[in-house]
């Protein structure tokens, strides 16, 4: 079964199977993209308001706690704090951190460090106040921009599909005349190898397309159901960093864990915490764990097989190239390995071909040319 030779997209797959069954081109790429753009449309306006309602809120939660930030809190004042009634309230507030500082202090004492959290605000946080409080509102700009940015590239690739319509029907021929600067004498071997790299970069590009995409549902659906605040709008930040070897963890479980604190739910659909912090640790930890199942075991499987290498051969590229380059080669790695893969199969079908299948002449042409000319 050749190649598919069309253009870097994920649907051509769908594309050659329908013009197998004796559909025209233009009714095969047409009732695709009808399909596509259709789906595409009714998620749109499904999850429009849902996205749109958690950015709001996400919004407002960053201001009030910069605002708490910048006032300073009065039950903590020194006049005050006596009071039986104020007492009274910061008894019934206290929570699992407060639990756990209060059976370490001995041991804060001796080393000198606070062991309450009135005396970590009054140490660490009071001394910062302004400067946290510029922090949270600098963080609140940069996801505003960010958030504004992703939603400006989404209308940018939404043209992108139309470009492709555009480039498919006339794609045979310009292939031809791209091919045709290549001179002959090694234009076939060339022009093959060239299709089978092509190939190899186009299924990568789809399957990591695709495993970018199911990441992000997966994220959203599993956030949701674990109670989560602002799951889908964090399933989808999260599927942005996907990408980010090692860092994208790191940076998403930090959000993760800052963004249910910060609302200080303590309960979800499945998971009833007896403070927000266990509430955030026991969420963080169960995205942890489904995260390295899915980069560890379903990330390899759909890009891997789509370049063409085994889960375990995977699984080494990958890491062998973090090794080697860092961040860029674990994300070349797989057209990489899949580029390397194309050129030794042909290299081996070369040198382990027998002679009588490779139809060499006898005499080499040049060897033939001069003997014609000698008298």
């Amino acid at each position: 079964d050749a190649p598919d030779r069309r253009p870097f997209w994920p649907f051509a797959p769908l594309v050659k199977k329908l013009e197998r069954r004796k559909w025209p081109k233009w009714a095969a790429i047409g009732s695709i993209f009808l399909v596509f753009f259709g789906s595409l449309v009714a998620l749109g306006i499904w999850l429009t308001p849902i996205v749109s309602t958690q950015v709001v809120g996400f919004k407002e939660k960053i201001e009030d706690v910069a605002t708490g930030f910048a006032q300073p809190n009065e039950d903590s004042n020194f006049f005050v704090r006596w009071n039986p009634v104020v007492i009274q309230r910061s008894n019934s507030s206290r929570d699992v951190v407060d639990t756990f500082l209060e059976a370490q202090a001995p041991t804060l004492e001796r080393l000198g460090l606070p062991n309450s959290k009135r005396a970590i605000y009054a140490q660490y946080v009071e001394p910062q106040r302004g400067q946290i409080n510029k922090s949270l509102q600098n963080f609140l700009q940069g996801f505003v921009g960010i958030a504004s940015g992703f939603v400006a590239q989404v209308l940018v690739l939404l043209f992108v599909p139309f470009l492709v319509l555009l480039i498919l029907p006339n794609w045979e021929g310009l292939r031809r005349k791209i091919f045709a600067l290549i001179p002959p004498q090694i234009r076939p071997t060339t022009v093959g190898l060239l299709e089978d790299i092509g190939d190899v970069f186009s299924r990568y590009l789809r399957g990591v397309a695709i495993a970018v995409s199911g990441y992000m549902a997966l994220m959203a659906i599993v956030l949701s159901a674990l109670g989560a605040p602002y799951g889908i709008l964090l399933g989808v930040l999260f599927g942005m960093v996907y990408l980010i070897p090692y860092l994208n963890v790191i940076i998403s479980a930090s959000v993760l864990f800052g963004v249910t604190m910060l609302s200080g739910q303590k309960d979800g659909l499945f998971l009833h915490m007896s403070s927000p912090f266990a509430f955030a640790a026991t969420v963080v930890a169960i995205f942890a764990v489904v995260h390295l199942v899915y980069d560890n075991v379903v990330y390899p499987q759909l890009v891997g097989r789509g370049v063409g290498l085994d889960p375990i051969v995977s699984m080494f590229v990958i890491f062998s190239g973090g090794a080697l380059f860092g961040l860029p080669g674990m994300i070349l790695a797989f057209p990489f390995a899949g580029s390397v893969k194309v050129m030794l199969e042909r290299l081996f079908g070369v040198t382990n071909r027998v002679e009588s299948t490779l139809a060499l002449p006898t005499v080499p042409e040049r060897h033939r040319v001069s003997a014609n000319l000698t008298p």
